[in-house]
């Protein structure tokens, strides 16, 4: 199942007092973002650029996919890896073992 908003809420609050982050600005300048866009990040209104990804896993402390899972993007109980169709030619993402 799907992380819902609330549940993103919910972790990303838990998960930023685990780290002893104090404000959505502070989050923001760790993973060079703003606190608006993650705010509608993290109540699933909008979703993060690709390059934004990474900094904001690493300034969490997790990983692209628990990200990813975090946000509702996946769905743990039913993955199977994305299948990018670009111009005539298959890309296959595998997600990590």
């Amino acid at each position: 199942m799907r992380a819902t908003p609330e549940q993103t809420q919910t972790w990303l609050y838990a998960r930023m007092e685990e780290l002893g982050i104090g404000s959505l600005e502070v989050l923001g300048e760790l993973a060079g973002s703003d606190k608006g866009n993650l705010s509608r990040i993290f109540r699933q209104t909008q979703s993060p650029r690709i390059d934004a990804l990474e900094p904001l896993a690493s300034a969490l402390e997790i990983g692209i996919y628990e990200l990813l899972v975090r946000l509702g993007a996946v769905d743990p109980e039913d993955d199977r890896p994305p299948v990018v169709r670009r111009a005539g030619q298959t890309v296959e993402f595998l997600w990590p073992e």
